[in-house]
């Protein structure tokens, strides 16, 4: 479940760095293109990650666009593979965006790229390296003069510092950065992000449970199911009920459990989140166990189960498709390389015969330079024999 969930929040944080940035860039056709990729519906990249980066590669490739535009292409690819879970090509594209925009004055852009670049070593487990690009990104943010453009940046740096301390098991100093992050987002102008703020209470409500501090966990997650439908997301709604579910199996109110885990099922049925499912029928069938339900437990458990074998089976099916596609990418750069050795070597074989060619020139030059020499002695040595005689 951590896993899983833990992709759903890093994509929702990059999909809304996104959207923010997205509607201050719009100079250029490209640019137009790919922000209204965006701003029409995250789930688009979610669904369709391929003509994103099929999108994002033929802008980033076009020089007739600016930097800025081809910049923000590179970070649509990235966004499109992390949406894939290849966080490693992800984190390659968000790097030659930074590469590029080096170049360009536009301190907004790289904070941005600094924070996507923190939460996918996140995502990659490369803590020490994440926190640094994070701290880059918070230093950034508190120095830029109009700190509304970058707060959202600030919040979700302190959101995703809050993650890796709960996956480390520090709780306490997790609750602290969540606790910065909400503070944050309630600064910003307008209305303040529902999803982002579910996702803190969420994160808030899994480090009190931790720490047996069950009334301040159902308050958090009784916030995140709030914020989360004020957003009308689906999945977060069900992974913060299932959340609360946990804390009432821990007091012992079995059926108050089963009753809010029964609802959890029903509205994320179309979700179609199998490690979301699995969690649930886990509840379930715990509950019913605890209740002595046998029959009701026995089909929980056989659903957990096969949600389990059909969540392995996804996995294989996901790295078989990375390794094919990772042996698509070796084949190409195998055949660039031929290709560029190829074209070398003609560039070899031809100026190797342009020295030939240039030796056998001059050899036969200096051939003809010696014997026009020769005869000019001879033609001298016959003179001055016929004058001594």
């Amino acid at each position: 479940m951590k896993t899983n969930l833990t992709y759903v929040l890093a994509f929702c944080l990059l999909s809304i760095s996104f959207l923010v940035h997205a509607d201050i860039d719009d100079e250029l056709i490209a640019s137009e293109q790919i922000d209204s990729l965006i701003k029409a519906s995250t789930n688009r990249v979610y669904e369709n990650p391929d003509e994103s980066i099929e999108l994002g590669l033929s802008s980033y490739e076009n020089t007739s666009y600016s930097i800025k535009t081809r910049t923000r292409a590179l970070m649509l690819v990235s966004l499109a593979y992390t949406s894939k879970r290849d966080y490693q090509k992800a984190l390659e594209y968000i790097i030659k965006a930074s590469e590029l925009s080096s170049e360009l004055n536009d301190s907004i852009l790289q904070i941005e790229i600094l924070f996507r670049t923190g939460i996918l070593y996140q995502q990659l487990k490369i803590f020490d390296k994440s926190i640094e690009y994070l701290e880059k990104t918070e230093q950034s943010a508190l120095i830029y003069p109009v700190q509304d453009s970058v707060r959202v940046f600030l919040a979700n740096s302190y959101l995703v510092k809050g993650f890796i301390y709960k996956d480390n098991l520090n709780c306490d100093i997790a609750l602290e950065f969540f606790d910065k992050g909400i503070r944050e987002y309630e600064k910003l102008k307008g209305t303040p992000p529902s999803a982002n703020l579910s996702i803190a209470y969420y994160n808030k409500g899994n480090c009190y449970t931790m720490l047996s501090d069950y009334q301040d966990a159902k308050n958090s997650f009784d916030k995140s199911i709030a914020f989360a439908q004020m957003e009308k997301a689906t999945s977060l709604v069900s992974f913060a009920q299932k959340g609360l579910a946990e804390v009432y199996t821990l007091e012992g109110n079995y059926e108050q459990s089963v009753q809010l885990l029964q609802t959890a099922m029903e509205q994320s049925s179309k979700v179609g989140d199998l490690v979301l499912n699995s969690g649930i029928y886990n509840g379930l069938f715990e509950n019913y166990l605890a209740l002595q339900k046998w029959d009701e437990y026995q089909k929980y458990y056989d659903l957990y189960l096969k949600t389990q074998l059909e969540i392995k089976i996804s996995e294989r099916n996901s790295i078989s498709d990375s390794i094919v596609e990772n042996s698509r990418n070796q084949n190409q750069k195998l055949d660039d390389i031929h290709n560029q050795f190829k074209s070398r070597l003609k560039w070899i074989i031809l100026i190797v015969i342009a020295i030939i060619l240039s030796v056998i020139l001059r050899e036969r030059k200096n051939k003809k330079t010696i014997i026009a020499l020769q005869n000019k002695v001879k033609t001298i040595q016959n003179q001055k024999t016929t004058i001594e005689v």
